[in-house]
This record gives C-alpha cells, structure tokens and sequence, in this order.
C-alpha cells in the first residue's frame, strides 16, 4: 500500500513538477509526507522512526517548529535524553514562547547529572512562567531556588505567589519556612512550618525535623526562684525575701509571653509588710529586626495596698548597632520607706517610685560592644513633689581572651545621675533632705572597671565571675562633693541537670557610697518542656 502511494506521487511530481517548479514542490511535498510519517509513528510509540521521520524534515527546512518540537519528543521517547535536551534547547532559542516544553527542559535539567546548567534551569523556568500561570510549576521553581541562600529572597517572592492562589498548599508553606530560615527570619520560618504541619494530611520527616530546629531554645519553660538580700546600714536597712513561679510560652511563631506569681516580704529592725505579686510580660516581633516589649506587675505588699509598676519598649536592630527606647516605672529599693511606705513618725511617708523615658543604645564591632543608656523622668513619693532624675548609664566590654573554655573580658560601667532635689530623709521635714527614703544626691558618679570571666569546665557547668572597685563621687546638697571608694562583684554559677533542668546560682554584693552594701542571693530553678 505504501510502495502504491509514494510511485503515485512521484509520476504526479513527474507529471506537475514543470508547472509549478520541480524543485521547490518536490521539497514540500517531500516535507508533508515525512512529517505525516513522523507523526504517526509517534501515535503508535514507534519513536526510532519517528526520528529518522522528523531528522528528514528537518533537513529539508530547519525552520519547521513542529519537526523541532517533535524531534526532542521522540528523543526523549526512545531514551536519547541528552539528544532531547540539546534539541530543545535549540527549539526553545527560536520558540521561546512554547511553556510546555521550557517547563519540561527546566525539569530535565534538575538531574543531578545537569549540575552544571543550574542557570538554564531558572532561565527555562521563568520562561515557561512568563508564558503560562502554572502553580505546579512555579511551586517547583521556587523550591529549585530555595535550595541556596542566595535565591531564597526570590524564592520567598514565587511561594508567596503559589499562597495567593492555594493559600493552604502545604508544600509552599514548607518551602517559605527553608527560605526564611536561610535568611534568618525564625520567626516567620516557624510561623509558615506550623501551617504546612496544619495543612498537611500527613507531617514528613523532614517537616518534623524543622520544626524541631526551628523551635530549639524556644521550647515552654517553668522556672521557680528564690531571691533574698540584706542591706544592714541604718537609716537605709531593708531585708527581702521573693519565692516565685514563672512561666514562658510562645503564644505565636512571633510573640512569647511570661507569667509570674509569687509571694515576697520586706522588713527591717522597725518595721515589716509583705504580699503576693503578679507580673505578666509579652514580646511581639514585628519583624527579625523589630520588636516590642511590655512587663506589668502588681504588688500587693505596699502601705497603699497595691502598686502597679511596668516597661514597654521599642527596639530597632540596624547592622552592627540597635536602638531601644522606652518608658518605665519601677521600685525603688534603697529603704524600707523608699519600697513600702513607713508610717513610723505616723504619717505615711516614702513609696518612691522611678518614672523613667529612656533610651539604650548597642553598638557591637568584632570583640568591643558598647551600651549607652540616657534616661530622664521623675521620682514620685508619698507626699513629696515630683523629683527630677536624669542621667546616663554606660557599659563597655572587650574581650581579652576566648577558647572553648574561658572568656575573659574587660569591662567599664559607668552610672551617672542627677536629682533636682535631696530626698533621702526619713522624717517630716519642709527642707532638705526630704522624707523620701531614698538615695538622691544632687550628682552621682559610679564608675566600675572590672574583669569578667566565664568557665564551662564541661558543657553542661559554667561559671562566671565579675568585680572590681566602684569609684564613686558624690556632691549633696548639705555636703560638699567628695569621693568614695566602694565595690561591685558578681558571681554565677550554672548547670545542667538531668530530666531537662537547670540550675543557677547567682550572688552580688553592690556598695554605694557610704549609704548602704547590698548583698543578694538568687535560687533559679528552670525546666524546659
């Protein structure tokens, strides 16, 4: 049947050929009837001849799309792969506009036996793309270029696209979690595997595994304490004693919350109160380099009854430096009468509290970090005007020597601050110093140089070591200035104990002057879920 058509074409040929010229219609027809013979040997998967079919087309007129097109098709049928790849990479450079095959070249290329046309894979992939809207294929896309940091901000980009047309694809989700946890972005990480962990029938390992990574150090904690100090020297003695609970938990992939209950007592050789307390605490990331911080606490153990304290702030971080403002109320601890109010001379009298703007500072460059912390605000106290306060805190620290085992490190603290007037008396009295119970001299300088030294003998102990002189200058309204030596000393101690717990040991001794030496102890006991 075949030998009959193709004699009848050549005696038709014979007899057309010197009108319509032989050369030229012999080509075409010649053309037609192979690409026919191709095409139905593609029907019936006989690729071998396919190809000989369309390789003959092809040398005819090198120009015909289908002939190219196909040729790779019956390439790939018959096993030729590399064959099939270079043909379309030869079709696809003068049809770029075909999305089917440049979908299928981006895919055959992934082989790990194409590592070396990674390029061509994005390049075929956003040409396909930028023809047809293929949510399987540019979820693919945007995988391939996660696989690296430096194609996880595109990559970010072309989930998020998948996510607006399936917002609960959980592969998409998994894949913007590895995109940002390549660029550090934790929170969003996590935030986006919870999703995928939600919308997935069922969670892989590898989705466990980065939850799991995602989560480390974040994990709910239970901590118990037991804080005491002393401060002996009258008229500023005060003793104290805290048992408290405390619980932390990430409510959210970007905000982790604290609650604390407890109970605490103060007193001194006169005088005693005591009361529950409670302090709730919230961080809300708005990004990786923003977030805002809020603490509120009630006590109960204050002559009024109740006193509420707080802070919120606001913090930046920028490079190598980060800024935090801020507000803040909070005790003041110099007296017994500063804390809880005395009514010894038989009017209430103290309950200083600090109201404080404030704004910290860190700069970080290599071993050096410096924090500078400006504040100004006032001091209310129970019958007494506001008193002005303002000041500046600064603290740097550079290390002298770091291994696996110690870290020794210089330091220099520096406190520096100003009361508008003189409130540290402790009886009834229209001129200074006035019945505040607290430490408020007209200019106080506080600077501490001190070495800092961390051991870890094994992974799970450390200690951790800091002191030095405190050279102080004091000028009071009543007094001429002069200078003190006093002293700041810090010890820690850490470890790990078995069944996920940690205990801490902590230990200051804080002199101030000549007014009052603090020594303070601190029980932690914390347990991580």
């Amino acid at each position: 049947m075949n030998s009959t058509r193709v004699i009848a074409a050549f005696l038709l040929i014979g007899l057309l050929g010197p009108v319509l010229g032989e050369s030229t219609w012999a080509q075409g027809f010649t053309e037609s009837w192979y690409m026919s013979r191709g095409r139905s040997n593609m029907k019936i998967g006989n690729y071998k001849a396919a190809i000989e079919a369309f390789e003959k087309v092809l040398e005819i007129n090198p120009d015909n799309k289908e002939a190219m097109r196909s040729l790779g098709l019956a390439y790939e049928g018959q096993g030729l792969k590399d064959k099939a790849i270079d043909q379309f990479d030869r079709y696809l450079e003068k049809h770029p506009d075909d999305a089917e095959i440049a979908f299928k070249q981006a895919e055959s290329l992934e082989w790990s036996r194409y590592a070396y046309r990674q390029n061509d894979v994005l390049k075929y992939y956003r040409m396909g793309l930028s023809k047809k809207d293929d949510v399987r294929m540019r979820l693919k896309y945007a995988k391939f270029l996660a696989q690296n940091k430096e194609g996880s901000q595109e990559a970010i980009t072309q989930f998020e696209r998948v996510l607006r047309k399936e917002p609960h694809n959980p592969e998409a989700h998994k894949g913007l979690a590895r995109a940002y946890a390549w660029l550090g972005y934790h929170d969003r990480a996590l935030h986006h595997t919870n999703l995928s962990a939600r919308y997935s029938r069922k969670q892989t390992d590898d989705l466990i595994t980065l939850r799991r990574d995602l989560k480390r150090g974040r994990e709910p904690k239970v901590e118990g304490e037991l804080p005491f100090f002393i401060q002996p020297q009258k008229p500023f003695d005060l003793k104290g004693l805290r048992l408290g609970a405390k619980g932390k938990y990430d409510l959210t992939a970007f905000s982790t919350s604290t609650i604390e209950v407890g109970y605490e007592g103060y007193w001194n050789t006169l005088e005693d109160t005591s009361g529950g307390y409670f302090s709730l605490g919230t961080q809300y990331r708005i990004n990786p380099t923003s977030r805002v911080d809020g603490l509120l606490e009630h006590h109960s153990f204050a002559k009024t009854g109740g006193e509420v304290v707080f802070n919120i702030s606001y913090t930046s971080e920028r490079g190598g430096y980060s800024i935090r403002p801020g507000f803040k109320r909070e005790l003041r601890y110099d007296s017994f009468m500063a804390l809880a109010g005395s009514t010894a001379s038989g009017t209430l009298l103290g309950l200083a509290r600090s109201n404080l703007f404030y704004t910290q500072l860190t700069f970080g460059l290599g071993s050096y970090q410096l924090d500078i912390t400006p504040f100004l605000g006032w001091v209310s106290a129970e019958s007494l005007s506001p008193n002005e306060q303002l000041g500046i805190d600064l603290k740097t620290e550079v290390s002298l020597r770091r291994d696996e085992r110690r870290n020794l490190s210089a330091e220099y603290l520096l406190h520096m601050i100003h009361y508008g007037a003189d409130h540290s008396g402790f009886q009834p009295s229209a001129v200074e110093p006035l019945p505040g119970g607290y430490f408020s001299p007209r200019i106080f300088i506080n600077q501490i140089p001190r070495l800092s030294l961390t051991f870890t003998p094994q992974p799970e102990k450390e200690f951790r070591f800091a002191g030095g002189p405190a050279i102080q200058y004091v000028d009071e309204a009543a007094k001429n200035g002069s200078f003190r030596i006093g002293a700041d000393i810090h010890v820690a101690y850490t470890a790990q104990l078995p069944e996920r717990l940690l205990l801490k040991l902590m230990g200051d001794l804080t002199q101030i002057s000549n007014v009052y030496t603090r020594f303070q102890m601190n029980f932690l006991l914390v347990y991580t879920f």
